[in-house]
């Protein structure tokens, strides 16, 4: 009696080809999410850090113990009350750093983009707010790449001064970037 070679038969190498493909396949799908995950990681760990280089002389010069009621007051002033707050900067929130686009002139606004002054718009309100503060405690504005665009609003509400920030490297993505916010209460007394 003869005795039959082992041997793989076709139909095994078939399927083993197979599974290997679709093993190899999946990895490369999985490399291109990969690099678009760490490029978004390297802007969230940017925009984070440019929303403390901001925060810092905005806070220590707003939670300074010889602060004035009517310096914190100028600081983000009275504006209308349909926002349900004290004072807005700028005036409108985030609304400000949009343009309405009209394509068709028919008087409706179909689409909105970051409107181009957006980092001048920031500085506004970050000088305004640093121009209140004590003399020992005035910062300055934070160097920043020319890369990058950024928006900052200040809330106020009685006694406390909510700051919100956000920064990308696309000026069309900035309204879809993470918010950064800290708020600030009122040391002195209201009375002086």
């Amino acid at each position: 009696m003869k005795r039959m070679r082992q041997a793989f038969t076709l139909m095994e190498v078939n399927l083993a080809i197979f599974i290997m493909a679709t093993g190899v396949l999946g990895m490369v799908s999985l490399y291109s999410l990969g690099f678009r995950e760490s490029r978004q990681s390297e802007e969230d760990v940017a925009s984070a850090g440019l929303a403390d280089a901001f925060f810092a002389p905005l806070v220590a010069g707003l939670s300074a113990t010889n602060m004035t009621w009517s310096g914190w007051c100028n600081a983000v002033p009275q504006v209308d009350n349909s926002y349900g707050c004290n004072g807005l900067a700028p005036n409108g929130g985030w609304v400000a750093y949009v343009s309405k686009l009209d394509s068709d002139n028919d008087g409706r606004y179909e689409s909105y983009r970051v409107a181009s002054g957006c980092n001048s718009l920031a500085r506004q309100v970050f000088d305004r707010i640093v121009g209140e503060a004590p003399a020992e405690y005035k910062g300055s504005f934070p160097a920043v790449s020319s890369g990058y665009y950024y928006g900052l609003v200040a809330t106020r509400k009685g006694s406390a001064i909510s700051l919100a920030f956000r920064a990308s490297r696309r000026r069309e993505a900035l309204m879809s970037q993470p918010v950064y916010y800290t708020e600030v209460h009122f040391q002195g007394r209201t009375d002086q």
